[in-house]
């Protein structure tokens, strides 16, 4: 439980929909931070405390940023860069890019986000996880965590604690973290 003193995190989530994305929501929650889930659809998730949900377009630095705009370009390489400038216009300092690097990272457009993010000053962390699908809710994630041993979601739980882990206390800046369940 928080008191008055205990410092609460603002986090913000592209990808709450997919499996690890709810599983994050649901660790951020149970550790009462602040999530904010930029979607399309700002009905889609339910209403929960500590949880808003924004509209943002993870291709397009300026709705990164939290202003509306519009960008042709939809490849890994366009998120990367509207992240890094969207970011850096609202001053935010740290930022976990979550995919399934040994997939992708041989794609030309990956190549070079990498490389761009790499010369960027922005406090980043690299998370490997495995690729996640779009069945679990955040509200089957949180019943399944009061099942102990009993939880069929364990693994993907114990990763987003990891994550969560690393954004409450970074170790791993400029670096790449695997996380396998």
């Amino acid at each position: 439980m928080l008191n008055a003193e205990t410092p609460r995190l603002k986090f913000a989530l592209y990808g709450a929909h997919d499996d690890l994305g709810s599983a994050l929501l649901v660790e951020l929650l149970s550790r009462q931070h602040e999530a904010v889930a930029l979607l399309d659809d700002l009905n889609s998730l339910s209403a929960r405390p500590g949880l808003r949900t924004k509209p943002g377009d993870l291709f397009d630095p300026v709705s990164v940023s939290a202003i509306t705009g519009e960008s042709p370009r939809r490849d890994f390489y366009q998120a990367v860069e509207a992240l890094l400038l969207g970011l850096q216009r609202v001053g935010v300092e740290r930022l976990l890019l979550i995919a399934d690097f040994p997939a992708i990272e041989r794609q030309p457009e990956v190549e070079a986000a990498l490389q761009r993010l790499a010369a960027h000053p922005l406090g980043w962390t690299l998370v490997d996880a495995p690729p996640a699908g779009n069945q679990l809710t955040v509200e089957a994630l949180a019943e399944a965590a009061g099942k102990g041993e009993a939880n069929p979601y364990r693994d993907l739980q114990r990763i987003a604690a990891g994550i969560v882990d690393e954004l409450e206390r970074p170790q791993h800046l400029h670096q790449r973290i695997h996380f396998r369940s």
